[in-house]
């Protein structure tokens, strides 16, 4: 059964169930390989850096998906771009469960996370089809979700790898894509585009946009860093989990991410008071949070109990921190919904995919110490961020 949409007017709930869904199954193909890479080491016979590398380019793919597939959805049928990446994503994902070398999973990682944009189609849609009051409440609902693609996929990837190996999760998750494909499909409406630009166009407008919102600017850098500080963590808590004392298997450290699926839940509650105290608040806060999880995760570094906290609070406040920011940036301009979004999540990612491989080469050298130093340092740099401010016409506070 197809919907038919209409700006403000609301979402059948049917309908914003199924984007939910969607939207967390879709971006965990980015994070199912968090919590294998020591057993892809192992597999490959490769070292942990070339290991981090899978995840690395798994986000530098997502960053290239924002930057050239997103700003089509302002040019031609969302529709058809969503269903084709789903397409894409499950061919890539076979080529994982498949590959014959560490090199064959790097590529088709590159790939993965390029088709995997479609969370970044779903939020926006929402956003402008939802009746002003359900606005923040509606994006929270996928935000949630997302959130939970994260975390839960690394749960997930854990168990299954510990059961079946490491291979069986993307043989699993390859039908996952397929089963979206066909539901999306047979409920979401055909979308209007809304611009005129040629595709050409469209790229050279995201560097107008930029500089044309002087608060896109800001909130999209202070929230790259703090996703940076996030990635530092989540990338390289695999490692250290294999070490002593822990020695943890794949199970173990995939079920850490319900810690963080508890964190997660934080974005429910504090939707409703972002328009209330502004997003430049909940940076702050999130922010200070992060800081004091890092700083738990430096002393506590051999205690389960001490780990497990630092997990809940860094995803509590880097979620806190992007549900605010990317709530306020996606409702500054209507008519370039797409693009505005893509600028955001372009500039995020890169600070993901930097925390990803800047804290991949502190582990090598330094260790523990030096992810927690990469996490401080990427943590300190967003709150810093935050003494720049902009009126909200000229791009919001």
């Amino acid at each position: 059964m197809k919907y038919e949409l209409r700006e403000n007017q609301g979402i059948p709930v049917a309908l914003l169930v199924l984007m939910a869904v969607a939207t967390g199954l879709s971006v965990a193909n980015c994070y199912y390989n968090q919590p294998l890479l020591g057993s892809m080491a192992k597999d490959f016979a490769v070292n942990d850096f070339s290991a981090s590398m899978v995840a690395t380019l798994t986000q530098i793919g997502y960053v290239t998906g924002l930057v050239f597939v997103i700003p089509l959805g302002d040019l031609i049928s969302r529709k058809k771009l969503i269903l084709t990446n789903y397409i894409i994503s499950s061919c890539a994902l076979l080529a994982i469960a498949l590959a014959p070398n560490i090199y064959w999973v790097w590529g088709a990682s590159l790939l993965v996370g390029a088709s995997s944009v479609m969370p970044q189609f779903f939020i926006p849609l929402v956003s402008y089809y939802s009746p002003p009051a359900h606005k923040v409440r509606n994006v929270g609902i996928i935000q949630s979700c997302l959130l939970i693609g994260i975390l839960g996929s690394r749960v997930f990837s854990g168990f299954l790898a510990d059961v079946w190996g490491w291979r069986s999760v993307y043989f699993v998750v390859c039908l996952f894509m397929l089963g979206c494909f066909l539901m999306i499909h047979k409920m979401l409406p055909a979308l209007s585009t809304c611009s005129q630009e040629s595709y050409a166009g469209l790229m050279k407008s995201l560097l107008r946009l930029l500089s044309q919102y002087p608060y896109l600017r800001i909130a999209s850098l202070r929230a790259a860093l703090a996703y940076g500080s996030f990635f530092a963590l989540w990338s390289c808590l695999a490692f250290r989990m294999k070490q002593e004392p822990f020695f943890a298997t794949d199970d173990i450290i995939g079920a850490l991410g319900l810690c963080g699926l508890a964190g997660a839940s934080t974005v429910v509650f504090i939707s409703g008071y972002v328009q209330k105290y502004g997003a430049r608040f909940f940076s702050i806060a999130g922010g200070c949070v992060v800081l004091a999880a890092w700083i738990l995760a430096f002393f506590g570094n051999d205690s389960y109990l001490w780990m497990i906290i630092a997990i809940l609070l860094i995803d509590a406040g880097m979620q806190s921190i992007h549900l605010a920011n990317q709530t306020s940036v996606v409702a500054l301009d209507a008519s370039a919904i797409n693009r505005i979004n893509t600028v955001y999540m372009t500039i995020y990612f890169l600070g993901g995919s930097a925390g990803t491989f800047v804290s991949g080469l502190s582990w090598q050298h330094y260790g523990w110490t030096g992810v927690v130093g990469v996490g401080i340092a990427f943590t300190v740099a967003s709150l810093v961020v935050n003494c720049f401010k902009s009126q909200r016409h000229k791009g919001g506070h």
